[in-house]
């Protein structure tokens, strides 16, 4: 086996332009608003008391319980929340609410509606059951795609969930607007209506959520409105209905009845759906009257943080400056400065006052704000890196650490206290989700974060640099390229350039984002005519032979139209699939024995890849009998190596921690790898670690079972760690158990014990990318081939070292140590042959020498040339060393072409690379001096040494 030959690629998702779903929601609005009665539940509000009427600030389209209402509600018409100062509903009345208590009053209207809702527990933010999106950035997410397609069934319907999201397009808005976040908490009905079950839709979903408003929450109808509007998001879209009450949105009524394409087209959906969101943040927010959302919710850590950097929440400037806060978001306002201008006229302060002010209260929200996200996204699965997802957790981290270095919080805190305030949101969210677990490496996270943040200052304000010397004064472009292309922070960004980011620069950033979808799977033939395959290795994976019948004969699109793909009723052969390579083996069709060099599954059947052509038409063989045969040899290599991946996985959680989720794995006959998500290089302490943990478990014998459960169940009983390698459709898992070790959700070939591994050998370990590990292994007969390599590596040293086993690593390290010092004295020698040589050059009559090198490269010359261009320069000297493999040239002055004897020496098919500088930097003690209008090259590639001492003669160089 070739040790060296490993697969170094990340498997990257192809992807394509898209329209974005604010592009799509314009195209569609107004169709839906010409016809409201096709489109929304207009019955119920007439029923209720409530008229459509057209407002008279934005012309939007929306249902009022008094005539007196003349605007639709939302804030930007109202030109502030009515509520703050004096609350809503309920508070109002002087009964105040707290942020879990928002929840219960939901959960006890809703699961004793008309038509009682089931509650159910938050899912994972980090969406893993996706393809399309690394996030939950609504609640609806965590149903997409399967049970929006009929595929998988929800595990309630209707049900009702206070799911924790993320999106990162508001971050321009957190800490000002008062009801922005990166984290929240969406309070979500979802209702999946199929077309032989009907449980509610439209007209009842507004009833529900009236009735919370108006019984629950004790709202007056006379401040709620209703507004039309479309909403599309995740590949899904409706017309919608949402709902104001005194200036604030409270929540979105969305009613789902097609599927759009990344070109803007779209079809209807067979099941129609309700996705009611509702922000949780706003609700005691609405109904207590507080200045700001962010002190109603971040209770316990804004205490803490508060009184220890020393912003308290009574703040008179805020106080009067809440109400009319909502008119700064950036994704509405038209011109923000003229909006301070308005904000400043109302409120009777100047706008650098009120700036001033409000400016710590804002930045100690918005640290509020990520840490929560920071705390929930890490502890879900998530890591902050340079890529995906995870560089958007890595980039609020980051302006974290930027803001509390900014206000002189940091030295307040220190990085104890910083981590106690992650405990502190625990404790607000406990009230809500109950206790979190323990999670060892997460301190860990956040120190390795903040060490990488401090130690990238200097590389980042060099990349900002060559920016500014190109446009000083930075455009959006500028900003969008130096956060995502080199990683910088706004923050960053903005103190060094001394120019403040634009005010919609993280709208922009995740509306480009958002415009880059990954591609749709390409699918080469259709099978949806064509019976499930019955796969009988799931009944004995220990079993070789089988019969079957062909059901069809396909043509193959990708070998010139061969007929040699053949669909069977039931097969043993197991096709790609979760990363691991297909069997191989035989199927005798006709009396005639052919191999199947690849085995693939598309939709739900099975297609058997023949060497060769079968010689007939297809038709002339669907329903006849085939024996099937199994190479036993691969599939029992592929086996343990599907197995000890399991293994493998399952150890690295153990040594590294709860963050390690599985990112990707491959299994072939030539070895197996696993992609983990972790922070750092694994050590070789760690390989050794993770190595011995495995073969514990192989030499435990431990079972491994292999059933089939209900999805709801299985999740039920043991969480989403299931989903390893994501989410498949239906409503039934393959679970695979070892006993106390790993459960997953897998459909691959597995032992049926951890003995039946034999031995597990990690070979390499490497980080992949930011935030992803990858460890290459063998098992079994595998690793036999490994050990005796090694066996015979080291009886062929002792051999050829004359030296006992037992001494190999001492004597090696004596001969090692003896390289070192001997390569030691040969670049001394070197270095003052160079000098040597140099000084005849200087001391010469020729203003130029060519000199003849022995040398296998040129890096004695990179180091040791630099210093003598002074001299080089001040003799008016210059000289060439010529050797093999390169040329190297210094000069004291510019006037030499270098390009010229590139263009005299070059041959074809024999490219030579050339590199140049005109300035060199020189240490003086301390102190770097600069050098310029001199030259240095170098030419890099086989040298035709005839041709390039013929050139130079002609030049007047003398030969040394």
């Amino acid at each position: 086996m070739d040790q060296q030959k490993f697969d170094e690629e990340v498997e990257q998702q192809e992807t394509v332009k898209a329209m974005t779903p604010k592009e799509i929601k314009k195209l569609l609005k107004p169709k839906f608003q010409a016809t409201p009665e096709l489109f929304y539940p207009t019955k119920v509000f007439e029923k209720f008391g409530f008229s459509r009427s057209q407002c008279v600030k934005c012309n939007a389209y929306f249902w009022r319980h008094t005539d007196l209402k003349t605007t639709c509600g939302d804030s930007v018409c109202e030109g502030k929340y009515t509520f703050i100062g004096r609350g809503t509903g309920r508070g109002a009345k002087g009964r105040k609410i707290t942020y879990s208590e928002a929840w219960e009053g939901f959960r006890k209207s809703l699961t004793s509606a008309r038509v009682p809702c089931t509650a159910i527990e938050r899912y994972p933010v980090v969406a893993r059951w996706r393809n399309d999106v690394d996030y939950v950035a609504a609640g609806i997410y965590c149903f997409q795609p399967y049970c929006v397609t009929g595929e998988l069934e929800p595990p309630a319907n209707p049900l009702i969930c206070p799911q924790f999201s993320v999106r990162f397009n508001d971050l321009d808005n957190i800490g000002l607007t008062g009801r922005h976040y990166s984290g929240f908490i969406m309070l979500g009905i979802q209702t999946f209506n199929y077309p032989n079950k009907y449980v509610f839709f439209k007209e009842e979903c507004v009833e529900f959520n009236y009735r919370w408003l108006t019984e629950e929450l004790e709202i007056d109808p006379d401040e709620i409105t209703f507004i039309e509007d479309v909403w599309a998001g995740g590949g899904n879209l409706g017309p919608s209905v949402e709902y104001f009450v005194s200036g604030i949105e409270v929540g979105n009524m969305v009613f789902m009845q097609y599927k759009y394409f990344p070109d803007g087209s779209y079809e209807e959906l067979p099941i129609k759906i309700i996705d009611t969101g509702i922000g949780l943040e706003r609700i005691p927010w609405l109904i207590n009257g507080t200045p700001t959302s962010y002190h109603d919710v971040f209770k316990t850590a804004f205490d803490y943080l508060s009184d220890i950097v020393g912003v308290k929440y009574e703040n008179e400037v805020w106080k009067k400056f809440g109400p009319y806060s909502c008119l700064l978001n950036v994704d509405e306002a038209e011109n923000i400065e003229e909006t301070w201008k308005h904000i400043s006229k109302e409120i009777g302060y100047e706008v650098d006052v009120i700036k001033k002010e409000i400016e710590p209260l804002r930045d100690l929200y918005i640290v509020l704000d990520h840490t929560r996200t920071v705390l929930v996204v890490i502890t879900d699965g998530s890591l902050p890196s340079n890529v995906g997802g995870g560089s958007n957790i890595r980039q609020i981290l980051r302006r974290v650490f930027a803001l509390l270095k900014k206000n002189g919080w940091w030295e307040k805190i220190g990085m104890k206290g910083f981590l106690e305030l992650f405990n502190q949101h625990k404790i607000d969210l406990s009230k809500l989700y109950g206790e979190f677990a323990e999670y060892k490496s997460f301190d860990s996270i956040i120190q390795l974060e903040f060490e990488r943040w401090s130690k990238t200052d200097a590389d980042q304000k060099t990349k900002l640099d060559k920016i500014l010397k190109k446009s000083p004064k930075l455009a959006l472009n500028d900003w969008i390229n130096a956060i995502t292309t080199y990683g910088i922070a706004p923050d960053f960004i903005a103190q060094i350039s001394g120019q403040a980011p634009p005010g919609d620069l993280y709208l922009q950033l995740a509306d480009r984002a958002a415009r880059i979808t990954k591609a749709p799977e390409v699918i080469l033939y259709n099978t949806v005519h064509i019976p499930e395959t019955k796969n009988l290795y799931y009944l004995d994976h220990n079993q070789s032979q089988f019969e079957a019948k062909i059901l069809a004969i396909f043509k193959n699109v990708q070998q010139e139209n061969k007929n040699n793909i053949v669909i069977l009723d039931q097969s043993l052969f197991y096709p790609y699939g979760g990363g691991q390579d297909h069997d191989n083996g035989w199927l005798t069709i006709g009396g005639q024995k052919l191999y199947v060099s690849n085995v693939q599954k598309v939709g739900k059947a099975v297609l058997h890849i023949l060497e060769k052509e079968l010689p007939d038409e297809p038709d002339t063989y669907v329903g006849q009998v085939v024996q099937g045969e199994i190479d036993m040899e691969r599939r029992n290599i592929l086996r343990n190596h599907h197995t000890a991946t399991h293994i493998v996985f399952a150890a690295c959680r153990k040594v590294l921690g709860p963050h390690v989720w599985q990112n990707g794995a491959k299994k072939t006959t030539h070895s197996a790898h696993l992609d983990i998500t972790h922070y750092a290089t694994l050590t070789k302490e760690q390989e050794l670690n993770i190595e011995n943990q495995v073969n514990k478990i192989i030499i435990s014998a431990k079972k491994i079972s292999k059933s089939f459960m209900d999805k709801a169940e299985a999740e039920k009983q043991y969480g989403f760690r299931l989903y390893q390698g994501g989410v498949v459709p239906g409503n039934e898992l393959r679970v695979v158990n070892i006993a106390d070790t790993d459960v997953e959700a897998c459909c691959g070939t597995h032992c049926d014990s951890t003995s039946e591994v034999g031995w597990v050998r990690i070979l390499k370990t490497q980080k992949l990318q930011d935030g992803i590990v990858r460890l290459y292994y063998v098992a079994g007969v595998k690793t036999i081939e490994i050990l005796n390599q090694e066996s015979e590596l080291i009886n062929h040293m002792t051999k050829m070292l004359s030296i006992p086993k037992a001494k190999l690593f001492e004597e090696t390290q004596k001969i090692f140590e003896d390289k070192k010092h001997f390569e030691n004295q040969y670049l001394s020698t070197k270095a003052e042959l160079i000098q040597s040589q140099v000084k005849f050059v200087l001391l010469g009559p020729f203003k130029y020498t060519l000199i003849q090198s022995q040398e296998q490269n040129a890096t004695a010359y990179f180091s040791e040339l630099g210093q003598y261009v002074p001299q080089l320069k001040e003799k008016g000297r210059g000289l060439i060393f010529l050797a093999d493999n390169f040329l190297y040239g210094a000069f004291g002055d510019n006037s030499f072409d270098a390009d010229a004897l590139l263009g005299a020496i070059q041959e074809q098919g024999n490219p030579l690379k050339l590199a140049k500088q005109n300035k060199v930097s020189i240490k003086d003690g301390k102190k770097s001096i600069q050098v310029t209008d001199i030259l240095t090259f170098s030419l890099m590639g086989k040298v035709n040494k005839g041709k390039v001492t013929q050139y130079l003669k002609g030049l007047d160089f003398q030969l040394f």
